[in-house]
């Protein structure tokens, strides 16, 4: 089991299963692989920590972001291939994605890793987001 915190504006997509993946920067703990089992929390560490999902890892890729794009598993993204990652990462549009990892990273953020779960597998699923709202 591994275990991903999420801020609350994304908590609507990941139940909806509109987010389906998130970027994560590399550290010291490695991240899930194919197989493992992902548990989507809002609020971990604190008294109001609420899991959102229990689902399969579908896999887990090298990623990059840039001012002009992305790099996945090695190979450019660009374009409508650029919009797609942004909407399964829960954001509006490339430019909002891109926007929130600047802030957030600078640009270019390299050193991370892609996890794209199943939602359709979800062994739990939490009724509602508790906290509405909507991710950039």
């Amino acid at each position: 089991m591994v275990a991903y915190n999420f801020q609350t504006d994304f908590a609507p997509d990941i139940l909806s299963g509109r987010k389906l993946s998130t970027i994560r920067p590399n550290g010291k703990r490695r991240h899930a692989v194919a197989g493992d089992e992902l548990q989507l929390y809002v609020g971990m560490r604190t008294s109001s920590c609420r899991l959102l999902l229990r689902v399969p890892c579908l896999y887990s890729k090298p990623v990059e972001i840039h001012h002009w794009g992305a790099v996945i598993d090695g190979v450019g993204c660009m374009g409508a291939n650029m919009e797609k990652l942004a909407g399964i990462e829960g954001f509006a549009s490339a430019g909002n994605m891109q926007a929130w990892f600047d802030n957030r990273y600078g640009l270019p953020a390299v050193g991370f890793t892609q996890i794209r779960w199943d939602f359709a597998a979800a062994t739990f699923h939490a009724e509602s987001a508790d906290a509405g709202g909507s991710a950039p």
